[in-house]
């Protein structure tokens, strides 16, 4: 019995442990990475050659908000993720 104890035990650690890595995001790899950037570039041409209030509508839609300096002649970029779409839960309870 002690040992059918100590096989179940082990049969459920590997299988926790399965199931922890199949929850865990996968780390992409420098390649999918370039990959996956370079695929971007017909996008970032289509911008760059789109008129000004197309643009701004795409980058309000992606929630960035830019900001011109033109002394610097630099742009900053923030970014605004929406919680809600990045999956964060952002409602709170009322107290109980």
């Amino acid at each position: 019995m002690a040992e059918v104890n100590a096989q179940r035990a082990a049969a459920v650690t590997q299988r926790d442990q399965a199931a922890a890595q199949a929850q865990a995001p996968r780390r992409l790899a420098e390649d999918d990475i370039r990959h996956l950037v370079g695929s971007l570039n017909d996008i970032r041409t289509t911008l760059r050659n789109a008129h000004h209030q197309d643009k701004s509508n795409v980058y309000r839609e992606l929630r960035l908000a830019l900001t011109y300096h033109p002394g610097q002649n630099k742009i900053s970029v923030e970014a605004k993720p929406d919680a809600d779409y990045c999956g964060v839960t952002v409602r709170v309870r009322g107290g109980t």
